[in-house]
C-alpha cells in the first residue's frame, strides 16, 4: 500500500494508533453512536483530539461520511488522513472560530463548509447527509479554546443531535 519514505511512517503511526485505540471502545465519546435518525448514523469521536485518532475513526466508520472537525490546528498532519477521507468522506464541515488549512488540503477534492458554531455545523450535516450514511463528530483537535474538556465537547454534540426532528 504504502511504501517509501515519510508515507511509510505515517502508515506506521496510524497503525500504531489504531491497535492501542482498539482496546477502548467502550469509552464514551470514543466512536459513540448517538442515535441513528432518518438512515444517518450520528457518532459523537469527541475523544478524537488528534490526526492519528481522527484516522482511527476514519478507517473504522463506514462511509459515505459527513466529517465534523474542529478548527484548532494543533500540530495536524493531514496526510495521515488523506487516502482515507478521500476514499470515504463526502463532506467536510469545519466549525470553530476560525477556518484551517483542512479547506485548502482537502477543498479541491471534497466537499467543504465552515460554520463558526458546532450547532450550525450539525444542522448543515443534518440537511446534507443521505440515507446510510454517517456523521462522524471527530475533531481532531483540543477542545480548550470552546470547552472544558473533549467530555463537555461531545456531551454539547450528544445533546444537539438528540434535538435533531
Amino acid at each position: 500500500m504504502i511504501k517509501t519514505g515519510n508515507k511509510t511512517k505515517k502508515h506506521q503511526l496510524v497503525k500504531n494508533r489504531m491497535k492501542s485505540l482498539s482496546s477502548f471502545n467502550s469509552i464514551g465519546h470514543r466512536l459513540e453512536l448517538v442515535r441513528s435518525l432518518n438512515e444517518v448514523s450520528w457518532i459523537n469521536d469527541s475523544k478524537s483530539t488528534d490526526m492519528g485518532a481522527t484516522a482511527f475513526s476514519l478507517e473504522n466508520v463506514q462511509g459515505p461520511i459527513v466529517w465534523i472537525v474542529g478548527h484548532n490546528e494543533g500540530e495536524r498532519n493531514l496526510d495521515l488522513v488523506n487516502e482515507l477521507a478521500q476514499d470515504k468522506v463526502v463532506e467536510i464541515i469545519c466549525y470553530g472560530n476560525f477556518e484551517t488549512k483542512i479547506k485548502y488540503y482537502f477543498a479541491s477534492k471534497i466537499k467543504y463548509t465552515y460554520k463558526q458554531e458546532l450547532h450550525d455545523a450539525i444542522a448543515l450535516a443534518f440537511q446534507n447527509a443521505k440515507p446510510d450514511s454517517c456523521v462522524l463528530f471527530s475533531p481532531a483537535c483540543s477542545s480548550y479554546l470552546n470547552y472544558d474538556n473533549y467530555k463537555e465537547r461531545g456531551d454539547h454534540f450528544k445533546e444537539i443531535v438528540n434535538q435533531l426532528v
